[in-house]
């Protein structure tokens, strides 16, 4: 039995040499930021924006901050699982809705939209994200009426020929309104 384990062992050695004799390796920066976590004042949601990617949105717990009303600035970090993606940090919110869409500006790289979450009213931010100069910058900003929580940014994201759209609501003289706007620089 001892032999046969070693046995094995020694194939999978002989085996994972071979699976790597030929590939090629590439050094890559990555920047990534450090963040305590105290577990009473802070909340980390985690969002599938991919089949690859997952973004981690570190948020405060409103609900527990006895501070509430004498705070200023709320405030996210966005941390990403393609570590090449830098950290993004968003101010007035207190969390956030996430939809990773292709390239838009022709830099072969992921564009980002973000709704951050607030504590009342159903309007609400919409923000493209680009990353230029290994950050995360803001390239344009509208606004969007979300009242209806059950359907996530995600289903309110529509593709078409290679371009996206934006489907917002409203309600206008009792009227259910539908909207549907480009997304584009």
């Amino acid at each position: 039995m001892i032999k046969m384990k070693r046995y094995y062992f020694l194939l999978l050695l002989i085996g994972l040499s071979l699976a790597c004799r030929n590939k090629e390796t590439k050094n890559v920066e990555v920047k990534t930021k450090t963040f305590m976590v105290d577990a009473d004042t802070i909340l980390i949601d985690t969002l599938l924006i991919s089949e690859k990617d997952t973004a981690f949105v570190i948020k405060p717990k409103v609900e527990q901050d006895p501070s509430l009303q004498e705070k200023k600035v709320f405030e996210i970090n966005v941390l990403f699982s393609n570590k090449k993606w830098p950290t993004l940090n968003f101010k007035e919110a207190i969390g956030a809705d996430l939809y990773l869409v292709k390239d838009l500006d022709g830099d072969n790289r992921p564009e980002l939209l973000l709704r951050p979450e607030w504590f009342s009213s159903c309007w609400a931010s919409i923000n493209l994200f680009s990353i230029k100069d290994n950050a995360w910058k803001l390239v344009k900003k509208g606004s969007m009426y979300y009242c209806a929580d059950e359907y996530p940014l995600a289903k309110r994201i529509e593709e078409k020929e290679s371009k996206y759209y934006l489907i917002t609501d409203s309600l206008a003289d009792d009227k259910f309104i539908i909207n549907k706007n480009e997304i584009k620089f």
